[in-house]
């Protein structure tokens, strides 16, 4: 019995994050004081890092030499 239980709340351990509807964003705070959202997904299609999305301008192009945001931070 002792072991079922534990198996049960490795499984509920495991799946509670798909159920809990949370979402990591990466909020960035424009020059001018408003901010932007970013999903999860689209911080990996664009070089992996929240930091990174300082350099990604709304129309999706990427220009290092230009920050865009202020500060970018996960949510």
């Amino acid at each position: 019995m002792k072991r079922r239980s534990t198996i049960l709340l490795l499984v509920m351990a495991l799946l509670s994050p798909a159920f809990c509807g949370c979402r990591k964003t990466c909020t960035c705070i424009k020059n001018n004081g408003t901010s932007h959202t970013f999903t999860a997904e689209e911080v990996r299609a664009h070089n992996g890092t929240c930091q990174s999305m300082k350099y990604m301008y709304n129309d999706g192009t990427y220009d290092p030499s230009a920050s865009y945001y202020s500060v970018c931070s996960w949510d």
